[in-house]
């Protein structure tokens, strides 16, 4: 492993014992089944699709309309929850059991994938993005900080694109199952927060989280995966009074994308988990690299080759140079 690129990460706060904020099943309804102190919109389709049916009273589809190339922003299924007055949403993740069309010859037909996006950017970023065939997959995407403490509607758009129809196919995006994992608490939680770094080494990658809020008692459960979705625990640790805690994970493919977290399960039932870090591994050197330095009217400017998108910080530079002092040859004029 020569080079990475890090994502630093922010806090979230999670509600307790994997309870359900809302479900929409489909079973000849659009309706959604909220919990306790929560409100859940009916799902609705985007203007872009055609048309949509129940298929039996147990699964529901949009039919025509997804695109073939790239996300269109009015293909879309929808669903909203909101915390009764007094209460905030405390949202951990978005569970949907999808599939395209099983039709045609050969069999699949539709969106051969799909993206989750939020109200709470006006749809703009990925909170996931996978593929998926004509055999039923459930499909759960964790929520970012964002999604802790919210006092007011939040809604999701589940979009389908890069679609294919086989002959004799039709072009269907069906829905058997979508939850949402969460709850309603009174009034404003208190700050917790789990900042997690990983730092590539030769052979390993070093991690190190820090906590905010969490008390003595906690455990911490470090998860790796290599989809971004499928998260598995790596090494657990007892919380302590000390805020800093470290792992170094050495069990790593030979390239490729590794993605950690962080999970803090408390005894007072209240979890807390990190964003995701992400580590390239197997990259080049080369790859991030200062590419030129120049050095002109009192500034010095260079160019960097970034291997990844992503966001980077700038330390402070010193350079240091002297004056070239004039050979004996040059001072003589020879």
């Amino acid at each position: 492993m020569k080079s990475t690129v890090t994502l630093a990460v922010l806090l979230i706060t999670t509600g307790a014992n994997a309870q359900t904020a809302a479900s929409w099943g489909f079973n000849s309804t659009l309706s959604g089944s909220p919990g306790s102190n929560i409100s859940a919109t009916a799902a609705s389709l985007g203007s872009s699709i055609v048309s949509n049916a129940f298929n039996g009273s147990t699964e529901f589809y949009g039919q025509d309309g997804w695109p073939t190339g790239a996300v269109d922003l009015n293909a879309y299924l929808q669903f909203s929850v909101s915390p009764s007055s007094g209460y905030t949403l405390v949202l951990n993740n978005v569970a949907m059991t999808i599939r395209r069309s099983n039709t045609g010859s050969p069999s699949g037909a539709g969106p051969n994938n799909w993206t989750l996006r939020s109200s709470l950017d006006g749809y703009t970023a990925d909170l996931a993005t996978n593929s998926m065939t004509f055999n039923y997959a459930t499909f759960t995407v964790s929520l970012p900080a964002a999604f802790q403490n919210l006092t007011g509607a939040v809604s999701f758009r589940l979009y389908g694109f890069n679609t294919t129809i086989n002959s004799g196919g039709n072009s269907r995006l069906v829905f058997d199952n979508i939850s949402i994992t969460g709850q309603a608490v009174s009034g404003v939680l208190a700050e917790q927060s789990i900042t997690l770094t990983a730092r590539p080494t030769t052979g390993a990658v070093n991690l190190r989280w820090q906590s905010l809020g969490i008390s003595a008692g906690a455990d911490y459960t470090l998860q790796r995966s290599f989809d971004g979705t499928n998260f598995s625990a790596i090494d657990r640790q007892p919380a302590t009074d000390a805020s800093n805690y470290q792992y170094s994970d050495i069990s790593l493919p030979a390239s490729g994308k590794v993605f950690y977290r962080v999970l803090a399960e408390q005894q007072a039932g209240v979890s807390v988990i990190s964003s995701t870090s992400v580590v390239n591994i197997g990259q080049q050197a080369a790859a991030t690299a200062i590419r030129s330095v120049a050095a002109s009217a009192g500034a010095i400017r260079t160019l960097l080759h970034l291997a990844e998108g992503g966001t980077y910080r700038a330390e402070r530079l010193v350079y240091r140079w002297q004056a070239r002092l004039p050979s004996d040859d040059q001072r003589a004029g020879r």
